[in-house]
């Protein structure tokens, strides 16, 4: 295979520096060792959705949020079964159980941030290639007029105190249908 340092997967480099605001050199290198090698990205791992929204990926990071969501939800409920049925003793132990969910979710998130944040600039990249009679949707318009500097800081935290409050709406109902299911 030709190696091209002016391109990574037959995307031109000044084309990738213009969806990468921070961090361009990292992640260039990260980008083009994708295929050989995943880093693992820590701040994608422990910030989850929030990164995703901070690097302008909407929807991964609201499905991330979803996702994580009920798999949550449906741990604790049946934690909660558990605890109900004296086959867990203890909160610590229950407590335990939802970390080791967390680390999982902490190490998948991780190794797999930086081939989604690329796979995401290949598609902006193709998107602004796109002829100009052709139509696009409401979500690619959107996508491509969010880039200014500076918002996507705001975004983030925006959507990080949005994705609290829905976690705890989650773990609410996550406790009222473990209640209702064991007085049954």
């Amino acid at each position: 295979m030709d190696y091209d340092e002016n391109q990574i997967g037959g995307y031109s480099i000044s084309e990738i520096r213009g969806y990468l605001e921070k961090n361009q050199e990292e992640y260039l290198n990260r980008f083009r060792q994708i295929d050989r090698k995943k880093k693992f990205n820590g701040a994608a791992a422990f910030f989850g959705p929030s990164w995703f929204a901070y690097r302008m990926m909407w929807i991964e990071g609201f499905l991330l949020w979803f996702i994580s969501s009920v798999i949550t939800l449906f741990a604790s409920f049946i934690i909660y079964m558990l605890i109900l049925a004296n086959i867990i003793y203890t909160k610590e132990s229950a407590g335990l159980l939802l970390f080791l969910l967390w680390i999982v979710k902490f190490l998948i998130i991780g190794k797999l941030a930086d081939s989604i944040y690329w796979w995401k600039i290949k598609k902006r990249i193709d998107a602004s290639h796109w002829e100009d009679g052709k139509k696009r949707s409401i979500i690619q318009k959107l996508a491509n007029s969010v880039e200014c500097k500076g918002a996507s800081i705001w975004s983030a935290i925006v959507f990080f105190i949005l994705l609290d409050f829905g976690d705890a709406v989650v773990g609410a109902i996550g406790i009222a249908m473990a209640t209702v299911m064991a007085q049954i």
